[in-house]
């Protein structure tokens, strides 16, 4: 495979715009006091518009009751919001749409469950077919941000804070997770609190893990048999790396990820077994969905 294919299939759309759509997402997962990652979340969201400014048009920011148009005039309300007091960081997103329930990448994202903290970027898919570019853009986002895990890869994108998108993407989204194996949730507040949430095609260790896991010597030596899967150090932890692409699987194919299986069945122990139900997803089904990598 030397790129990734077109993923247009993943896409619906109706009058109202785009309810869903395949993505390339980075998903960041932070649990310390907000006055302690505010600074590398504002370093991310910079960066962010830095490389995608041009392309985003609507913003919506805590208790916002509209969206409104993003310019220029808007810019400093994010980095606002993170120096005001809260346990982690504020609900906020800026996105390219034409209103609420029209959500297209770029996008950036943040928010809070309690104390734990969850940032997301989605970007183009066809960003993961250049190493080089998006390691660039990769590195200035997450290294500031004192994360303790974080996921790269393909994602179904949809905007959970459109009260008739919470009402119908859920049921169309739910097949296709269970069907490819290599989609990430597109909602990560669903698994901010999880003790590790499922791993993908990047998978990022912050220090507290890299330190359970034994360290990146311990993990190289787990995955030296399969030229496929690399380790390397970033920031304070580490990017685990499954195959010189993304992938989708497919379930009716038997295409079952099997690199993605291979870390995530090592890292298993660490997962966790919070019971959780998950958009599109009965309860019995979300604990196979959260599973579906260990072993």
């Amino acid at each position: 495979m030397t790129q990734i294919p077109s993923l247009e299939k993943f896409t619906q759309r109706d009058k109202d715009g785009t309810l869903f759509t395949a993505s390339l997402q980075i998903a960041l997962y932070a649990r310390k006091p907000l006055p302690e990652i505010a600074d590398g979340a504002i370093a991310c969201y910079r960066v962010f518009l830095k490389r995608f400014g041009k392309s985003v048009t609507i913003y919506l920011a805590g208790t916002m009751r509209r969206v409104r148009r993003f310019s220029e005039k808007y810019v400093e309300i994010f980095p606002t919001l993170c120096k005001e007091s809260g346990l982690g960081l504020p609900l906020y997103r800026v996105f390219n749409g034409s209103e609420l329930q029209d959500f297209n990448p770029p996008i950036f994202a943040t928010g809070a469950y309690r104390d734990f903290s969850w940032l997301q970027v989605h970007l183009p898919p066809s960003l993961a077919n250049d190493w080089k570019e998006l390691l660039a853009v990769l590195t200035p986002m997450a290294e500031p941000l004192p994360f303790r895990y974080g996921t790269v890869g393909l994602s179904l994108c949809w905007n959970d804070m459109s009260v008739d998108r919470d009402n119908e993407v859920p049921a169309l989204i739910g097949p296709l997770l269970k069907r490819h194996p290599g989609f990430n949730l597109g909602t990560p507040r669903e698994l901010t609190d999880q003790a590790m949430p499922p791993v993908n095609w990047l998978t990022l260790l912050g220090p507290e893990l890299l330190e359970k896991v034994g360290g990146i010597t311990k993990l190289r030596r787990a995955f030296s048999d399969d030229k496929a899967i690399s380790v390397m150090p970033f920031g304070d932890g580490v990017l685990i790396r499954a195959g010189e692409f993304p992938q989708v699987g497919d379930r009716n194919r038997r295409d079952n990820v099997p690199l993605y299986r291979k870390v995530g069945s090592f890292l298993k122990k660490y997962r966790g077994d919070q019971e959780i139900e998950l958009d599109g997803l009965t309860l019995e089904e979300s604990e196979k969905w959260l599973a579906r990598f260990d072993s």
